[in-house]
C-alpha cells in the first residue's frame, strides 16, 4: 500500500550544492559513533522496526539470510531468533568499528556469520541467498542503484529483498525537532547531516522506481509507523548528535560547541516530550520485492 499524503522528497544527487564545510562521510560510523549509535539512540530508533523485520522475516522461515548495513546488530539479534535453526545468517556491515561492536553484543555463541562487506561490491557468489535484510543502510550508499544490483545478485530466482529507509522528518517529530533545534543553535551554518542523510530518502514512488530498476519485481513500498521510547530526553540528544557523524559536522563548526548543542537538543526534546522516559511515534518507509 501506498501513502496519498502529498509529500515527495528529490533523491540527493550528485549536483545537489552542499555547503563545503557540511561535506563529510556520511557513511562514516567509526571512532566512539557506534557506541553512542547502540546505546543513545538503538532502542530508540531501530529495535522497533528490528522487531518489525523479524516478524517479516519469520512468516517466511527463509534458510539462507544476507543481512546488509547490519549496524551494531540489533536486527541481526531479532533475525537470529526468528529464523530456523538451522538456517544460515551472515550479517555485513562496510564499518569494523560497528561490526566489533555487534560481534560484543551478541556474543561468540551467536550463531551469525560476520562479515566486512561493501554492499556496491559483495564479495558472495551469484544467487545464493533466499532474502536479503538491509534496515537504514541504503541512504548512505553513493551508487544506491549499485547496491540494488547487488542485492538482486545475491539472491536466488523468487528470493526476497526486505529494505527500509525513514520517512521525511516531518514523519519523526523527535529526530525533526533535533534537526531544527540545531539550526537554531548554529542560525551561520545549519548542521544538515539529519535531513540529507538518514531522513533525506523517504519517498515511496522514488524507493519503488530503484527497486525496479535495480531488476526486482512485484514491489510493495509501505509507510509504516511505529511506537518508540528512550530512557531519558539526555541519552536521547546524546545518541541522535555522538552516534551519527552528525557529530562531525558539528565538530566543523568548532568542537567546544557540542556541549552546548547536546543540552539545546535535550532541553527541546525534555520540553516537548517529557524529560524521562521519553515516547514518540517514528515512520519509515518499508519495502519489499522479488528477484
Amino acid at each position: 500500500m501506498r501513502d496519498e499524503r502529498p509529500w515527495k522528497i528529490e533523491w540527493p544527487t550528485e549536483s545537489t550544492p552542499v555547503p563545503a564545510r557540511a561535506i563529510i562521510d556520511d557513511a562514516a560510523y567509526v571512532g566512539t559513533i557506534p557506541q553512542h549509535y547502540h546505546r543513545g539512540i538503538g532502542p530508540f530508533l531501530f529495535e522497533p522496526f528490528a522487531r518489525h523485520t523479524a516478524e517479516r522475516i519469520e512468516t517466511r522461515a527463509p534458510k539462507v539470510v544476507l543481512e546488509t548495513a547490519c549496524g551494531t546488530g540489533i536486527v541481526t539479534r531479532r533475525l537470529r531468533e526468528a529464523l530456523p535453526r538451522d538456517a544460515l545468517l551472515v550479517a555485513s556491515d562496510l564499518n569494523e568499528p560497528m561490526l566489533a561492536v555487534a560481534r560484543n553484543t551478541l556474543g561468540a555463541s551467536a550463531d551469525v556469520a560476520w562479515a566486512r562487506a561493501n554492499m556496491c561490491d559483495l564479495q558472495f557468489g551469484d544467487a545464493g541467498f533466499d532474502t536479503v535484510v538491509c534496515q537504514f543502510g541504503l541512504m548512505f550508499v553513493p551508487d544506491k542503484l549499485a547496491a540494488v544490483r547487488e542485492a538482486r545478485r545475491m539472491l536466488k530466482l523468487g528470493g526476497r529483498f526486505l529494505v527500509m529507509t525513514w520517512a521525511p522528518l516531518e514523519r519523526n517529530p523527535i529526530v525533526g525537532l533535533a534537526h531544527r533545534t540545531l539550526g537554531a543553535v548554529f542560525p551561520e551554518d545549519p548542521p544538515q547531516y539529519l535531513a540529507r542523510a538518514p531522513f533525506g530518502h523517504g519517498d515511496p514512488d522514488a524507493l519503488a522506481d530503484l527497486l525496479i530498476a535495480g531488476g526486482f519485481r512485484d514491489v510493495v513500498v509501505d509507510v509504516v509507523e511505529k511506537a518508540a521510547a528512550s530512557r531519558s530526553a539526555h541519552e536521547l540528544a546524546v545518541g541522535l548528535i555522538k552516534g551519527c557523524p552528525l557529530v562531525d559536522e558539528i565538530k566543523l563548526r568548532g568542537e567546544a560547541r557540542l556541549p552546548e548543542a547536546v543540552a539545546a537538543v535535550t532541553k527541546a526534546i525534555s520540553r516537548q516530550f517529557g524529560e524521562a522516559p521519553v515516547k514518540a511515534r517514528i515512520t519509515a518507509l518499508v519495502a519489499s520485492a522479488v528477484a
